[in-house]
């Protein structure tokens, strides 16, 4: 036994323990990372959050001054701090293959370095630096969020993550508790229809005050709350889902199962700024990490561009990133610097949408209310398109979906991407999901969309 351990990788010696002994190992590892992620750095940067000490033209300043000094790519720029933001458009945009390519003259490896990366939902990964400085900032923004919304750092939350929690055999029980971050994770990449209630069997039990994650796995255990017809007997005082689009009608389940406000939120694994919804669903500018800039693209729809405060490692410089958001307004341009700017929703990457067989654009939001007024019937579903008027369309339903609710579904899907176009629906258990256990809605699998 001993020499098939020392053999064997880290993950295999887990698998080969006792469930006990990976909470165990759970918590050990969690305990390194609080140590590492919640240090007087952290406190400081939340303390300053909370505290609200931040001015934009002082931060754009510093941030100008720190590409000069400490950036290679940058130390030919002019400042003028009597016009600090003209300085700053004078920035070249840039790009995914700049910071591929070029990440070397683009960084500041001071402190205590190490590699922060994305895998992204394009396939293209991406890694950058970053320092302990702006791990500490990272962290303790995420927590001001929280902060602001009644969870304190630390208190009980559940996690729903794509992490390699359990091994294949996992008889059911989903779930690994990290003790030092009072934390109770829940593999998403294993959570099924038929495995559902054991899910929400730990989380009565565990009683969390926040939730987080998936918001395709979190919906899962609200279907199951409603559909069972159970009342959630603890407070949960917010959901703060990540990393997946958060459609409108996940949303509304969401909060009628659990009882509290979903803080949806977003911020790139490549150390982007944040935008997050406030408690009366409209977004907010983290303008503390960092500086939007807003492009029209289409009729209220604005490709995003970013600059990162809270990356001084390998700072995001006009970064275009390929996400777009929803803003009610007709300009050409605005910025975050200059303009008081309202998000109504965010979009995700360009391959987020659908191409309809009249050229037309249809976005997550827009073809998520083919399921209006029949939510109860569909768990999930994803549309890839494979080519110009050709569609796959999964689906999971619930026992209450017929033949009138398919006609309404497949009628809708039509008046939204064409007649004439091609379409496979298929009926399946569970929705399939990306390597890092992202279920993604919609995958746009033609060429001219990147």
């Amino acid at each position: 036994m001993l020499k098939e351990l020392i053999g064997a990788s880290t993950h295999n010696i887990y698998y080969k323990s006792p469930i006990f002994l990976q909470h165990a190992f759970t918590s050990v590892y969690g305990y390194k990372l609080k140590r590492e992620r919640y240090n007087h750095l952290y406190r400081e940067a939340l303390a300053r959050y909370v505290g609200g000490e931040f001015d934009k033209r002082e931060k754009l300043i510093d941030f100008m001054h720190h590409l000069k000094r400490n950036i290679g790519a940058y130390a030919g720029i002019g400042i003028d701090e009597t016009d600090i933001l003209g300085s700053f458009l004078k920035l070249p945009m840039t790009t995914k293959n700049d910071l591929r390519y070029e990440l070397e003259a683009r960084s500041c490896r001071q402190g205590q370095i190490r590699f922060s990366g994305t895998s992204g939902t394009t396939g293209e990964s991406l890694a950058v630096y970053d320092s302990e400085y702006d791990r500490a900032a990272r962290m303790a923004y995420l927590d001001y969020i929280k902060f602001q919304n009644g969870v304190r750092p630390f208190a009980k939350r559940a996690s729903f993550t794509g992490q390699d929690l359990t091994p294949p055999d996992h008889k059911n029980i989903l779930w690994r508790y990290n003790l030092p971050m009072n934390q109770m994770l829940y593999a998403a990449n294993h959570m099924t229809q038929d495995n559902i209630g054991y899910v929400y069997g730990n989380m009565a039990r565990f009683k969390p005050e926040a939730l987080d994650g998936f918001p395709s796995a979190i919906h899962m255990v609200a279907k199951y709350v409603l559909n069972q017809r159970l009342r959630v007997n603890w407070e949960v005082k917010a959901v703060f889902p990540t990393s997946e689009i958060l459609l409108p009608h996940v949303k509304a389940d969401i909060e009628k199962a659990f009882g509290a406000r979903v803080i949806d939120q977003y911020a790139s694994g490549e150390g982007a700024p944040f935008i997050y919804s406030g408690r009366d669903g409209v977004y907010r500018l983290g303008h503390e990490t960092g500086l939007f800039e807003f492009r029209r693209i289409d009729h209220h729809l604005y490709e995003m561009i970013v600059t990162s405060f809270i990356n001084y490692a390998t700072p995001l410089v006009r970064y275009r990133i390929n996400d777009q958001v929803e803003i009610d307004s007709d300009q050409e341009y605005m910025n975050s610097y200059a303009d008081d700017i309202k998000i109504s929703r965010i979009f995700g990457r360009r391959s987020d949408y659908l191409i309809g067989s009249s050229g037309n654009r249809v976005t997550s939001v827009g073809i998520a209310r083919a399921v209006e007024g029949i939510e109860d019937t569909v768990a999930a579903f994803q549309f890839i398109q494979k080519d110009l008027g050709q569609f796959i369309v999964n689906l999971v339903v619930e026992p209450g979906y017929g033949v009138r609710e398919e006609r309404i579904f497949k009628e809708r899907v039509v008046r939204r991407l064409g007649a004439g176009c091609r379409y496979q629906y298929n009926y399946m258990d569970r929705i399939p999901k990306d390597k890092n256990g992202k279920a993604r809605f919609i995958i746009n699998e033609m060429s001219g969309v990147k």
